[in-house]
């Protein structure tokens, strides 16, 4: 009986440890089918950004739409609209009506684009499924970047099972902060050219210009 018993679980722990494997190979699978998406496609989606500091009690709170091609995106929201055509970005603020620009880095880029962010960090870090009883027909995948010196502690992102659109994307830093992104109406292969990717500063009067290249 006890041989019996042994024989048992030897087979559960061979089998947990085939669904371990295939599971991380899953995880694997799914975060590239969703790279795909992001880079064969012209896409669009509205979007809600929250970032809460660790020391602070009252989030930043931000919503508007985002527009990405390859290398190239655009976002805008009541307070900035920001654009980058590959390898320069503007950056315009409605409010003081100044426009910066730059040729960001890699890091710099991230900031403004989570969608490359998560990109890159896709083979940059360890992946998993986790569990996440709020949503059935989603995957939920955490990644870990295997660099241990990188600013960035974790990454979730729920995908659609049947899309492979990300739905939501959460990052968390080493220093406690918390960025929630929040995607909706996500579309792909929209129309678009080059010239959707460049900010036009002639169509405003008495822009302030302020060039960083």
């Amino acid at each position: 009986m006890r041989a019996k018993f042994q024989i048992i679980s030897l087979v559960a722990a061979m089998m947990i440890s085939v669904s371990a494997t295939g599971q991380m190979k899953s995880a694997s699978t799914v975060l590239n089918s969703m790279v795909n998406v992001l880079k064969n496609n012209s896409i669009q989606t509205n979007f809600g950004l929250v970032v809460k500091e660790a020391n602070s009690t009252k989030p930043t709170i931000m919503n508007g739409t985002f527009l990405m091609k390859g290398n190239k995106f655009a976002f805008n929201t009541k307070e900035m609209q920001v654009y980058f055509d590959g390898k320069t970005q503007w950056a315009y603020m409605p409010e003081i009506n100044e426009v910066s620009i730059t040729n960001p880095t890699e890091n710099e880029l991230a900031e403004t684009n989570p969608l490359a962010l998560l990109q890159a960090y896709t083979t940059k870090s360890t992946t998993k499924h986790i569990k996440n009883t709020s949503v059935k027909d989603a995957y939920t995948i955490e990644l870990n970047p295997k660099d241990k010196t990188s600013d960035i502690k974790k990454i979730q992102v729920v995908i659609n099972k049947k899309t492979y659109f990300p739905r939501s994307i959460q990052l968390v830093d080493k220093k406690g902060m918390i960025s929630t992104l929040a995607l909706t109406k996500f579309q792909k292969g929209v129309k678009t050219d080059d010239k959707t990717f460049i900010f036009d500063s002639s169509i405003y009067k008495d822009i302030e210009i302020n060039d960083l290249r």
